[in-house]
């Protein structure tokens, strides 16, 4: 496959994997009203453990290795960053929620500076500044008294989540197949949203929740694969920055589905968002 073609292509596969993940919190969030988050990750972990057996048969020889103290902490961080997610889902708007999780990068990139991970550069600590500048535009606290301020802080959690996920991902010894390590994590959230639960008052569940449940845990699944064969075969400097086309698919969402439109301040934090995390990638890269 020609350079230009494996781009195109990883490009285009990047972008349905941002449709996916986008989808996933819709339905995720249709159901977050109704049902108690432990419900929500149970019920969607359950239809995403079904979707990964043949995986876990596959990786049934490596379950030692999953069983890391590494691996463990992931799955921990995986389920922290599902409670924050569908709390955040419920309090707040969905194209607010994806933008203020688009922060991930920016944290990555400063934590990786701070544990001397990667090499301290004055670009990438502009570009972090510029970002979080932007989660401002978008959150306005005082433009918006009735927004819900637990729900933007339950998104920024999520991004610090997600952040620490993918670090402690970078450290994984490349033996423990991936394989291993995505039935152990998906598991992993199941079984957290069943001891949540315990504490819980689980809601009745439609078959409205049911399918929509169902179908959040396939749009995951979908959005994994497309995400790792985005990246494959490509320059990742140039198939990256397409990750942020997860905000565009959330703000299409919120309109087509609860008619929301953003305002011009948060538009402009959308942009200092995106542009921050671009430039992130691309020093990144360089180093």
């Amino acid at each position: 496959m020609s350079s230009a073609r494996a781009h195109r292509r990883g490009i285009a596969l990047m972008l349905a994997a941002m449709g996916c993940y986008a989808l996933n919190d819709a339905l995720v969030k249709l159901c977050a009203r109704d049902l108690p988050p432990g419900q929500v990750l149970a019920v969607r972990g359950a239809f995403a453990s079904l979707l990964v057996l043949p995986l876990a048969w596959r990786a049934r020889g490596n379950w030692r290795d999953a069983l890391e103290p590494i691996v463990l902490a992931r799955c921990g961080l995986e389920a922290g960053t599902a409670f924050a997610s569908v709390l955040a889902l419920s309090l707040a708007s969905l194209a607010t929620v994806s933008t203020l999780m688009m922060t991930a990068p920016l944290m990555i990139a400063l934590a990786a500076m701070a544990l001397r991970w990667e090499p301290w550069q004055g670009a990438r600590l502009l570009a972090a500044g510029i970002g979080f500048a932007g989660v401002l535009l978008v959150i306005q606290p005082t433009a918006r008294p009735d927004a819900s301020a637990a729900g933007h802080v339950c998104a920024l959690l999520c991004a610090a989540s997600l952040a620490g996920r993918d670090l402690l991902t970078r450290r994984i010894p490349a033996e423990i197949p991936s394989a291993a390590i995505a039935v152990t994590t998906t598991f992993a959230v199941c079984l957290f949203g069943l001891l949540l639960g315990g504490h819980e008052h689980w809601g009745v569940l439609r078959p409205q929740a049911i399918v929509a449940l169902a179908g959040a845990a396939a749009c995951a699944a979908l959005g994994n694969y497309a995400l790792i064969a985005a990246c494959r075969g490509v320059d990742l400097s140039v198939v990256m920055p397409f990750r942020y086309s997860l905000i565009v698919w959330a703000m299409l969402l919120s309109y087509l589905i609860w008619h929301d439109t953003p305002r011009p301040g948060a538009l402009i934090g959308v942009l200092l968002i995106a542009a921050a995390g671009v430039s992130a990638v691309w020093t990144t890269r360089r180093v």
